[in-house]
């Protein structure tokens, strides 16, 4: 099971951050019918969430705020990431609850309620066909099926989607972003592609083309020496800034190994029953620190 923090949620977070990316990934995924409601002008990320404390453990969403092209509706734009290596077959019913949550928290912010679309986007590798609630109950009598409460949601399946189309969009590091993300469990397929992905991301800024980097890099299951014979076939214009982003992920690869045999240590002291003074003072932590890994420890 994936977490918030797992590394395709992070490289989302940090690509969708960019307003024009947010717009040119929802007029791609978006039918047209309703991308045409839009005035894209307005999108705006909301540091906001409509999903529970409880289900963040295994789903992520991003909410945007969106005025429609004509009169004074307002429709709030919500993109839910789930980073899962195999279907869901309940997610229809997650989805409601996230559905609610969002129009429940509308009322409490501002006394009235505004269309929410749902996004989900899947690049796992098994097969995931729509589903809406009511296929969850089978046999269930036709007096009862008023009762089940229903909605449509947009599902962007990267699998569905042949390579052709994605290398159509005009954004060429949302093309690049795309392929990362289909191609991310299919490391052999990855691999070959990663010379075409680091030069379509060239022109943008270098922070979104280090994310990108990084990722493809962290999903790639490359090791240092891997990633430098690949780099034999990246065009020669491009290798010195690529070099530099291969020096960051190797860095940062570094520190996550020594953080997480920081936490592995400390939840063996946890276990262990160790004072917390003790464990700050042994691993040179915080005792908010010791805290947030005993917390999780508890949730498990």
């Amino acid at each position: 099971m994936t977490t918030i923090a797992s590394i395709h949620d992070k490289f989302l977070r940090a690509i969708l951050a960019d307003k024009q990316i947010a717009i040119d990934y929802f007029r791609a995924c978006l039918p047209k019918n309703v991308a045409d409601l839009l005035d894209f002008s307005t999108l705006t990320q909301l540091p906001d969430t409509y999903i529970s404390k409880a289900l963040r453990k295994t789903v992520s969403d991003i909410v945007y705020f969106c005025r429609a092209k004509v009169g004074r509706q307002e429709l709030k734009i919500s993109l839910l990431l789930e980073h899962k290596s195999k279907s869901e077959k309940f997610m229809p019913a997650q989805l409601g609850s996230y559905i609610y949550s969002g129009y429940l928290k509308q009322i409490a912010q501002d006394k009235t309620v505004s269309p929410i679309i749902p996004v989900l986007l899947y690049h796992g590798k098994e097969r995931w066909f729509y589903r809406t609630l009511a296929t969850l109950f089978k046999d269930l009598s036709e007096d009862l099926r008023p009762f089940i409460p229903n909605y449509d949601y947009i599902y962007h399946d990267l699998g569905e989607i042949p390579d052709e189309q994605i290398r159509a969009l005009e954004n060429k590091f949302l093309q690049a972003s795309l392929l990362a993300l289909k191609y991310s469990q299919l490391k052999k397929r990855l691999r070959s592609l990663i010379p075409a992905i680091l030069s379509l991301a060239m022109e943008t800024q270098q922070n979104l083309r280090t994310s990108l980097f990084v990722y493809t890099f962290g999903v790639s299951g490359l090791k240092e020496d891997g990633i430098n014979g690949i780099l034999e076939d990246v065009p020669a214009n491009i290798k010195h800034t690529v070099m530099n982003t291969l020096d960051i992920f190797v860095e940062k690869g570094k520190k996550i190994g020594l953080q997480e045999k920081t936490e592995k240590a400390i939840r063996n002291m946890i276990l262990e029953d160790l004072p917390v003074a003790l464990i700050c003072r042994i691993q040179e932590v915080t005792p908010a620190y010791v805290a947030r890994i005993r917390e999780e420890l508890g949730e498990k």
